[in-house]
């Protein structure tokens, strides 16, 4: 097991976090430039060498997405804090503002299914025919009107 300082180490490593003591001793790692609501990538590194990553990406996760890291290697918290600033650093969308794909039907008319605003937008020629939450309800639509 790696001890609080071999631990502390690793983490000052990442230039992207900032170190914020808290009680008991402990130390809380928080990545400010997350794009997500969570900012806290080390939670509670405390004295005996025993510290949680944020990896809500990995099935052994708790209910708040932090896995214990009391007895891993040097490889492991460095392979978790990746995983997590780069989780961080994305919005969690499959897609970019503005993808578009173009759908036709049996008569070549085309209908341009556009991603903006976090919403599934459905246009024919330059006008907004319908817009939905998410992609599934925007295929059904397109599919129950024929178009593919």
């Amino acid at each position: 097991m790696l001890s609080f300082e071999e631990k502390k180490n690793i983490f000052d490593q990442y230039t992207e976090l900032e170190a914020h003591p808290v009680s008991m001793g402990r130390i809380n790692y928080h990545f400010p430039a997350s794009v997500r609501e969570k900012k806290i990538v080390v939670n509670h590194l405390h004295p005996n060498g025993n510290a949680f990553i944020y990896a809500p990406f990995l099935d052994d996760a708790d209910k708040n997405g932090f896995v214990n890291v009391r007895e891993a290697t040097e490889a492991e918290l460095k392979e978790l804090l990746s995983g997590s600033i780069s989780f961080l650093s994305t919005d969690g969308d499959e897609f970019e503002e503005g993808y578009e794909e173009a759908f036709r039907d049996a008569y070549r008319t085309v209908l341009i299914l556009r991603y903006e605003n976090k919403m599934w937008a459905i246009y024919a020629d330059d006008h907004l025919e319908a817009i939905f939450p998410s992609r599934e309800a925007a295929d059904s639509y397109l599919m129950d009107e024929g178009f593919q």
